[in-house]
Order: structure tokens, then C-alpha cells, then sequence
């Protein structure tokens, strides 16, 4: 089941490989990324434990959007 420790190692996971996704999105041109969850999880909030429930630990959801621009690769070394 889920837990902190659960969510934890999935966002560290996640820390690790998004910069090469982000990169990859942008190599060529701007881009519009917008990054958010499904839904939060309560963990003991006001004594509630899980994500099926009413509460706002739950109807909470993390949300961003921006734009990645391309970044300026360096020149290969032939180029030069």
C-alpha cells in the first residue's frame, strides 16, 4: 500500500530522471510543460488515512505549468 515512505522514493524517483525528460521536451523548441497529481493522500490529517475520502488533504492537488525554454547546446568539438 501506499505510504509516506512509498511516495517518498516514487518523488525521489522522479527528482532523478524529470531534468531528462524537461531536456529532451525543450531540445528543439519551447515548450509548454504543466506538471500535477491526480489527487492528494491523507496521512493521519485530522485523524483520516487515504485518498477516498472528502477531505482537503485529498482535493488538494499539486499544479504548475511554465514554459521550458530550448537550452543552448554547446558546439560539437569539430564544429569549432
Amino acid at each position: 500500500g501506499d505510504s509516506r515512505a512509498t511516495h517518498a522514493a516514487a518523488l525521489e524517483y522522479v527528482d532523478r530522471h524529470i531534468g531528462r525528460l524537461f531536456a529532451a521536451a525543450s531540445s528543439r523548441r519551447r515548450c509548454f510543460a504543466i506538471v500535477c497529481s491526480d489527487h492528494g493522500t491523507a496521512y493521519g490529517d485530522d485523524g483520516y488515512t487515504g485518498h477516498r475520502l472528502g477531505h482537503p488533504a485529498v482535493w488538494t492537488v499539486p499544479y504548475a505549468h511554465f514554459f521550458l525554454e530550448p537550452s543552448a547546446a554547446p558546439e560539437p568539438e569539430a564544429a569549432r
